[in-house]
């Protein structure tokens, strides 16, 4: 059984943390695009807010990173190891969006059809394309919103 937890500042060790979610990105990644000193310094951010999918064992299999501004909120980052991946981890995850109010918006690949559909499923909209956005390979984003 998974459970999903958001992380709490005066409580949780954003270092241990940032090693899990570290790890999970080395594992999705090749190369990882972010440096656990990056990921680190963004957990402390204040606008940040993370929620983590663990285990039974309290091993951290997901997260979803938000950037909160007033009443935006931008979908910054969001993973699920591999050997976790076809479970239902990352809806368990998006579904934690529902108890937040106002526009929420994320980019993706182009190509990433499977992350595509997840959202759409969330009621998410493609409203606008980002020529060579993104390196390693280069390739358009997608941006896409949901208002509620």
């Amino acid at each position: 059984m998974i459970m999903i937890r958001k992380l709490i500042f005066l409580t949780d060790c954003y270092r241990d943390f940032a090693g899990d979610i570290q790890a999970i990105l080395d594992d999705l990644y090749e190369e990882s695009p972010w440096t656990f000193e990056q990921t680190f310094a963004d957990l402390l951010r204040e606008e940040s807010v993370y929620y983590l999918a663990f285990t039974e064992e309290q091993k951290v299999v997901g997260f979803l990173a938000l950037s909160v501004v007033m009443n935006e909120i931008e979908i910054t980052n969001i993973g699920v190891a591999k050997a976790y991946q076809s479970q239902g981890i990352a809806s368990l995850l998006l579904k934690q969006l529902t108890e937040l109010e106002g526009k929420i918006f994320l980019e993706v690949r182009a190509s990433n059809e499977r992350a595509r559909h997840l959202y759409e499923k969330f009621e998410f909209e493609a409203f606008y394309q980002r020529k060579n956005y993104y390196q390693n390979p280069q390739e358009d984003a997608i941006l896409m919103k949901r208002e509620k």
